[in-house]
């Protein structure tokens, strides 16, 4: 992302807010999933898949041209909005604002993060973005606050405080910014299998893979959601043997239940041994 950034119009952003966002990260693939243009503007939506396996989605802005110029990105995993750190300016030079940026880059696990940035939802995201992966995630996550954007981090809270409607009305903001994105939707059966809770998103991700049967990774997380909330009947398994093969299928079903130290029940025996269902 450096050679993207530095392209960026919006001059007054400090250096080193930029450089600690987009620090060295190992990205092993990005698509552009949506993208429009006239004379003055282009926006694109672009999902970047990271070498430890997590996944990001970004809207970038700018103008068009011989060289294309970027004004303006959105981080869609948390909520950091780079006109929302232009609009903080000055401050970043001194007050609350430089005593942020100087314990972020030196202590991005202090607690005392979360009073300088109260009422900052800029600083709150940028303490996010800098934490993603790290152990002060789970603080910066627990500190932000609501901007009417839809964010990854919001579905994760919605999880973590059992709000069910609160989860279905972000994921859908999500998908109607992002578009019916498969990686957003292995990303839900992640978090849902996380939290443990399979039974908010079992019927959408069957749902999903449906129309995206070439993507193994929801076709994985989809099955492990559906069996760890033991759905009766087999139209599912079956849609996924005749695509995934049997000997896959009975692969990943063993594999499941070895990884949640039991045995495979009774219902799924069958097609946990191939040529027999």
């Amino acid at each position: 992302m450096q050679p993207v950034l530095a392209r960026q119009a919006l001059v007054p952003v400090p250096d080193r807010v930029v450089a600690r966002w987009v620090q060295d990260v190992d990205i092993k693939q990005f698509a552009i999933t949506g993208f429009n243009e006239n004379r003055e503007r282009f926006a694109a939506r672009v999902r970047l898949l990271f070498a430890d396996g997590d996944v990001g989605f970004l809207r970038l802005e700018g103008e068009p041209g011989a060289r294309y110029r970027l004004t303006e990105w959105y981080d869609y995993s948390s909520g950091l909005q780079l006109s929302e750190l232009v609009s903080y300016g000055e401050r970043f030079e001194a007050g609350k604002g430089k005593a942020f940026l100087a314990l972020l880059q030196d202590n991005p696990g202090a607690p005392e993060l979360g009073d300088l940035g109260a009422g900052e939802p800029a600083l709150l995201a940028l303490w996010l973005a800098q934490c993603s992966g790290q152990p002060c995630e789970e603080q910066a996550l627990a500190a932000q606050t609501a901007t009417g954007k839809p964010a990854l981090w919001q579905l994760t809270r919605a999880l973590m405080v059992l709000d069910r409607n609160a989860y279905r009305e972000i994921s859908r903001q999500l998908h109607a910014a992002l578009g019916d994105d498969p990686y957003l939707w292995w990303l839900e059966g992640q978090l849902a299998l996380n939290h443990q809770r399979c039974d908010w998103a079992h019927s959408a991700l069957r749902q999903a893979w449906r129309r995206h049967p070439d993507n193994r990774l929801l076709a994985d997380v989809a099955l492990q959601c559906h069996l760890a909330t033991s759905q009766p009947g087999t139209a599912f398994l079956g849609a996924l043997s005749e695509s995934l093969g049997a000997d896959a299928l009975a692969v990943a079903i063993r594999r499941y239940f070895q990884q949640q130290d039991a045995s495979v029940p009774a219902a799924y025996q069958p097609w946990a041994q191939p040529g027999e269902e």
